[in-house]
């Protein structure tokens, strides 16, 4: 049925910058309780107001992956674990502009998130005040790692990074040079 029927569809969100395990187990609960997924990208454009404990989210070293990339990337790496193509879609997802929301996701399509992290309880705040259903999904275990620390690694060099990836991101970052990009960021905003 996929997406002619709404009910059988959620909406995940994240910036995925980048995709890694802990998101592919997000990805994996929610796609064991609806039939197909709507993948929100967050901060598809630059945030530009900084949230207390997640001020990172509005630096450029911070989103170092564009919009498009990240839709290639999650496709890749969706299509490595088995995930048919008709069983997701991608939008826009500014959850730092809640009240533009509607214009990408309905407020009929459950959003599905964990609470692992206090940013979550900011998000799940935020979708409940503009309307939306949310729904916490259980078992998703928290990562040793995120994306910053990913991030990180990739600009030091440290090859361990891509434990924490699916190989098929693995290689897309590598090919793009992300690692680099990262630098450069952070050499544009140290000057």
């Amino acid at each position: 049925m996929g997406f002619q029927d709404l009910s059988s569809v959620a909406c995940i969100h994240g910036r995925f910058q980048p995709f890694h395990l802990g998101h592919v187990d997000y990805l994996k609960a929610a796609l064991s309780q609806w039939e197909s997924l709507v993948i929100g990208i967050a901060a598809p454009t630059p945030v530009p107001v900084s949230f207390p404990g997640v001020e990172h989210r509005n630096l450029a070293s911070a989103n170092p992956l564009t919009y498009l990339e990240r839709t290639v990337l999650i496709r890749a790496c969706c299509r490595q674990l088995g995930i048919a193509n008709e069983r997701i879609e991608f939008s826009p997802f500014p959850i730092d502009e809640p009240t533009a929301l509607q214009h990408y996701v309905g407020k009929s399509l459950t959003c599905a998130t964990t609470r692992l992290y206090a940013w979550n309880d900011e998000k799940i705040r935020r979708l409940e005040n503009e309307g939306y259903p949310v729904v916490v999904l259980e078992g998703c275990e928290k990562m040793p790692f995120d994306g910053s620390k990913i991030r990180r690694l990739l600009a030091d060099g440290d090859p361990s990074w891509k434990s924490m990836v699916l190989p098929a991101a693995a290689d897309l970052l590598t090919v793009w040079g992300i690692a680099a990009r990262i630098r450069n960021y952070e050499i544009m905003t140290s000057v």
